[in-house]
């Protein structure tokens, strides 16, 4: 198909940065047939290579094209998002936002099904629903922060020394807290404070790196200083 083709050449990889605006522009538009083709190129390793792009298109595609049938569509990209690929999994993290806009709360309800899947799967819950665009609605905002909550407790039970998977999830929560605090300030200021309480090294390395965030402190700079005494 000559449409694959061009995303093949003008994916930008390998390289730093893949071609985000050629990403959604296909996406947007693709048919099923493109959208099948795209996941030819799937294989269990494709980093930093066009095929890994064409494969991000086939994901995000798939989301924009199947948004009507939200849990038929998390299953189907479910799989991808353990995948070695970051960007393979942050196309999934992309594919939820995109199911968000047309139904935030049929997306977080079978998104619960998600949170005793493995940490990278909880990682793709994270990426997804932190963004500000799903975050504007107070009732939004307060789901996302009850479900950050649940995801970030977990690590009472994870051991010591994180796996790669682990690492990468308290990475995202590492900023993901604070996007969700910003758009209800004060129920997230009150559930960052019983954080505080814990004694886990992980969850206290996320919110330090959530007050690190320029957000909070456009936010309530006062309170941020208060804080980082405390973690």
């Amino acid at each position: 198909m000559k449409s694959i083709d061009f995303l093949l050449e003008n994916s930008n990889l390998p390289g730093p940065r893949g071609n985000l605006e050629l990403l959604y522009k296909f996406s947007k538009t693709a048919t099923e047939a493109e959208i099948n083709e795209c996941f030819r190129y799937y294989s269990e390793d494709l980093k930093n290579s066009p095929e890994e792009f064409v494969v991000m298109c086939g994901i995000l595609g798939y989301c924009y094209l199947h948004h009507s049938k939200i849990e038929n569509t998390l299953s189907e990209i479910r799989k991808f998002a353990s995948h070695a690929s970051w960007r393979v999994r942050e196309s999934v993290a992309m594919g939820i936002q995109e199911l968000g806009v047309t139904d935030f709360e049929k997306t977080v309800n079978v998104l619960e099904n998600w949170k005793t899947g493995n940490q990278l799967e909880l990682r793709a819950v994270v990426a997804g629903l932190c963004e500000p665009k799903l975050l504007k609605m107070p009732e939004n905002a307060l789901k996302v922060l009850e479900i950050l909550e649940q995801i970030i407790i977990t690590f009472n039970k994870i051991p010591e020394k994180l796996t790669p998977e682990g690492e990468s999830l308290r990475k995202a929560l590492g900023y993901g807290l604070s996007v969700a605090m910003v758009h209800l300030p004060e129920k997230g200021k009150e559930l960052f404070e019983k954080l505080e309480t814990s004694k886990n090294k992980h969850i206290l390395w996320i919110l330090r790196e959530n007050l690190k965030k320029n957000r909070l402190l456009k936010m309530d700079p006062n309170w941020v200083e208060e804080q980082k005494m405390k973690v």
